[in-house]
Order: C-alpha cells, then sequence, then structure tokens
C-alpha cells in the first residue's frame, strides 16, 4: 500500500483556459507562475503548485499529485501496483514545473495519480488578491460507483473514509 504524505496539485481541463486562469488568481488568490499555450500553473502566495489548467473539451479533473517520502522507491512501487492490484504504472520525468520524476496511474474512475517525492517552489512569496489558500486541502469527487472508488483510494493508497455527503442530509 502506497502511504502519501500529502495532496501536492490537481490538474483540470477546461475549454476557456483564461477565464479559468482569471477565477483562480482574481477570486481564490492563486498566482500564475508558468503559462504556455494551452496550460497554466497556479500557485499558493508561498510558491507551492496547487492547481494546473489545461486546455480540454470539457471541465473536468484529470489528475491528483501526492507526496510521498523522499526514500520511495518507485520501482518497488510500480512492481507492487501491478503484482497486487493489476494496475500498469509509468514512470516521467520533468512533466510538471517544480516536480521531479513522478510515478503515474490511473485510479478505477480514470483520474490519473502521480506520486512525486521531490518538488521545489515555483515563485516567491507574493501578495495576492482573493482568498489565498497556503495549500490544496482536499478535492471533492463526483462518482456514480462511490463503493468502488472508496475502496480503491482505501486499498491502493491508504485512505481512511471518514464520511459521505450523503451522511449529512
Amino acid at each position: 500500500m502506497i502511504k502519501p504524505r500529502r495532496i501536492g496539485h490537481a490538474t483540470f481541463e477546461t475549454p476557456d483556459l483564461d477565464k479559468m486562469i482569471d477565477y483562480y488568481t482574481e477570486v481564490m488568490g492563486l498566482v500564475l507562475a508558468e503559462r504556455e499555450k494551452d496550460r497554466a500553473f497556479l500557485t499558493t502566495q508561498v510558491g507551492l503548485l496547487a492547481i494546473q489548467l489545461n486546455k480540454g473539451d470539457v471541465e473536468r479533473c484529470t489528475t491528483l499529485s501526492f507526496e510521498v517520502a523522499p526514500d520511495s522507491d518507485f520501482g518497488a512501487i510500480a512492481k507492487e501496483l501491478e503484482a497486487d492490484y493489476g494496475i500498469e504504472s509509468e514512470l516521467r520525468n520533468d512533466s510538471t514545473p517544480g516536480m521531479g520524476a513522478v510515478l503515474t496511474f490511473k485510479d478505477n474512475k480514470g483520474t490519473t495519480i502521480a506520486l512525486f517525492k521531490e518538488w521545489s517552489y515555483l515563485c516567491k512569496h507574493e501578495q495576492v488578491l482573493g482568498i489565498g489558500p497556503l495549500k490544496l486541502g482536499h478535492v471533492a469527487f463526483y462518482t456514480p460507483e462511490i463503493e468502488k472508488t472508496v475502496a480503491f483510494y482505501q486499498k491502493v493508497l491508504g485512505f481512511r473514509h471518514s464520511d459521505t455527503i450523503g451522511d449529512f442530509f
């Protein structure tokens, strides 16, 4: 079982990249650290990568990244994913600014999970407009097969099931 230390960043696709950049910088208080033709990287005010935006046909979350221990062996993790869960993975380098090598695989609903053990700040501390979070805290998903998704994240990533939105209504 993989034991993530913290959530890193989330990657979202959107048909209107400029509109989403405006939202995340002006309302949420993130900083535009890097911009390319079809993608942008937004950091917290202290420089931690929080959101990657990619141009896409529909709005959706495509990737979640998680930090693992610095001494994690990506080769051993890849073998465990394949042997224990039948999950294929891929080692990537320099795919995201501020991150070293990442081991990627898909969850049960097709979201890419990117594990990383090295990172660096993308920009210096900046004064921001809006809310100004210091890190990405959590991500909520809609899934038609909640039990399967909960089981995946518990078994593969060692997450604990704390509650379900339906528990509050």
